[in-house]
């Protein structure tokens, strides 16, 4: 706890070989949010598979600093706007650099 009383903020990452993801489609279904799962379909090639890659890196940051159980669809990850999930406001960065996609996921407990 910090001096207010209120939970210190936590970090998680994750990294994914985007090459290294397999069945694609199965997936962005079962993972993504009804939107995102709209945008992966208006990409194509390896800007599709590189967003897929992105969001589950971003997923799995979240998974590893929340310190309640998270079902992957139940939020939907833009990186331009903060996340609220269960009283928690969650803040994601989403990189990618060749066959890699990274993510830091910056978790806070909201003010009651």
């Amino acid at each position: 706890m910090c001096a207010t009383g209120s939970m210190m903020p936590k970090i998680g990452c994750d990294i994914v070989q985007i090459d290294r993801l397999q069945e694609k489609d199965s997936l962005a279904k079962r993972i993504l949010s009804k939107n995102e799962y709209q945008r992966y379909q208006s990409f194509a090639g390896h800007r599709q598979v590189e967003f897929l890659a992105g969001r589950f890196a971003a997923r799995e940051a979240i998974v590893k600093a929340l310190p309640i159980p998270l079902h992957y669809s139940q939020i939907e990850i833009d990186p331009q706007k903060e996340i609220h999930y269960e009283g928690y406001k969650i803040q994601i960065s989403i990189s990618h650099d060749g066959n890699y996609a990274m993510a830091v996921a910056l978790i806070q407990k909201e003010a009651a």
